[in-house]
């Protein structure tokens, strides 16, 4: 009858192992450059990451059919403003995938990203989701992500 408490334990314990992969990895804030900005006027839609020790944050500037996914941003439609050009990474750090030879951007600890729009209205509200992927560099995971966000 030992038995019968050990794997009630083990059951335990992994449950607890395997919750610590849903804790928050990263944790995002967005904010706008000029929010005194006029109709007709531009401003930038700034996204942070902070990133825990020893993940990494795949940056958005290549292509996802190598391997690694590209961390992507969905802005919702809306008449209120307009994006102006592709969404910019600030100062990713750069490497080369060994197995596939192929070069890719990532974050550590910091993430900065940038998309420029252009206002239509005075008054706006700006919604979407940031999807990616971060991966640790000492066990190998790799967790996909999904994030809403909202800015005025």
């Amino acid at each position: 009858m030992k038995y019968p408490n050990f794997i009630v334990f083990f059951f335990f314990l992994s449950t607890l192992a395997f919750g610590q992969k849903d804790k928050e990895i990263s944790r995002w804030k967005v904010s706008v450059s000029n929010n005194a900005a006029k109709a007709g006027q531009e401003s930038e839609v700034i996204f942070f990451a902070d990133i825990d020790k020893n993940w990494k944050l795949y940056s958005s500037d290549f292509k996802g059919d190598i391997g690694p996914l590209p961390t992507t941003f969905v802005f919702e439609k809306n008449e209120a403003y307009k994006l102006v050009g592709d969404i910019t990474p600030v100062k990713p750090k750069k490497t080369v995938d060994p197995t596939w030879d192929v070069a890719y951007t990532y974050f550590t600890e910091k993430a900065e990203f940038r998309q420029k729009i252009k206002l239509v209205k005075k008054d706006f509200i700006i919604t979407g989701k940031i999807k990616g992927l971060l991966c640790s560099s000492i066990d190998g995971i790799c967790v996909p992500f999904e994030e809403s966000f909202q800015v005025n």
